[in-house]
């Protein structure tokens, strides 16, 4: 009986050894990732988290007129909200006869405001659009309703779309206006790499394709270009955190082809941060939804990082 005991407590000694091994291993093989990303660890700046319950799932951001302009996303009105760096609403923007079933990301170029309509978190859709709101027709009233065109477009690699949820690499949530383009960079819920595409900004329907391809090692859920056009910021998370990259020295819109720094922002927690904006004077801005913790609106110093 002795025996039984001894062999059977050292039997248990070597499995809580083992699974302590494995735990460890699986540890330094996180760490070995990360290393080789060489990932920077930054606090950003906090703005306000004093923010407009109407934002509570802000999406998409835009600077126009010295405030910052979200949506909700899936499901929300389908509006446009306006607040201060304080956190103060301004405006609200109503798009006449729209509907929201996904907006997901903002744009913006001299002429227009560009809304995306293109969240695909199960890989099924086919009526991907983007909405164009010409801004001569924004006042300075609280509360204006505009009617938007309708720009269709479709992944043209995509060929299957049968319902993968979360298990896929169609999805996106972020593009930005360059140029006489809009830059889309999918959410790739799989591979957690991002695809690029370009349509130009014409209303009629585009089948786009790849036009290049980055590991970034997180799911992209904003992206923005500085007003010089010589910084590209896309931000989005993985495993419930947050992470950001940064592009420079690029000639062009080979975004891809300079240099990058990566950002490693998970001092924020597990807050669900959505949108990136450049405003006029190329300060750059993040923004989370309301979760655990409040909607917010940060600051990232990128001077401090990386010299253009």
């Amino acid at each position: 009986m002795k025996y039984y005991i001894y062999t059977l407590s050292l039997l248990v000694i070597l499995l809580v050894s083992c699974r302590q091994s494995s735990q460890v291993n699986k540890e330094e093989l996180i760490s070995g990732e990360k290393e080789n990303y060489n990932w920077v660890k930054y606090n950003p700046i906090l703005l306000s988290d004093q923010l407009p319950k109407k934002v509570d799932e802000q999406s998409g951001m835009i600077w126009h007129n010295d405030l910052i302009w979200v949506n909700n996303d899936s499901g929300g009105a389908a509006t446009l909200y306006a607040y201060n760096k304080n956190g103060e609403l301004k405006q609200q923007l109503h798009i006449e006869g729209g509907s929201n079933l996904d907006w997901e990301a903002l744009a913006e170029d001299e002429k227009y405001f560009y809304i995306g309509e293109f969240g695909n978190n199960n890989g099924t859709r086919k009526n991907l659009k983007v909405f164009r709101v010409d801004k001569s027709k924004i006042n300075d009233k609280p509360e204006v309703s505009i009617i938007a065109d309708e720009i269709g477009f479709a992944w043209a690699d995509q060929k299957d779309f049968k319902r993968k949820k979360h298990n896929h690499n169609f999805d996106c949530e972020a593009f930005l206006s360059y140029g006489d383009s809009l830059y889309f960079f999918t959410k790739n819920w799989e591979n957690h790499k991002t695809r690029m595409y370009v349509m130009e900004k014409s209303v009629k329907h585009h089948d786009l394709s790849p036009k290049a391809e980055f590991d970034t090692d997180f799911m992209v859920t904003g992206a923005d270009i500085s007003r010089d056009g010589k910084i590209v910021a896309l931000i989005g998370y993985k495993n419930y955190r947050t992470y950001m990259i940064l592009y420079y020295n690029f000639i062009g819109s080979d975004f891809f082809g300079g240099e990058h720094v990566r950002l490693d922002l998970s001092i924020l927690g597990g807050a669900q941060t959505e949108g990136v904006v450049f405003t006029d004077d190329n300060e750059l801005l993040i923004n989370t939804e309301a979760t655990k913790q409040a909607q917010a609106v940060y600051k990232i110093d990128w001077k401090q990082l990386i010299k253009n």
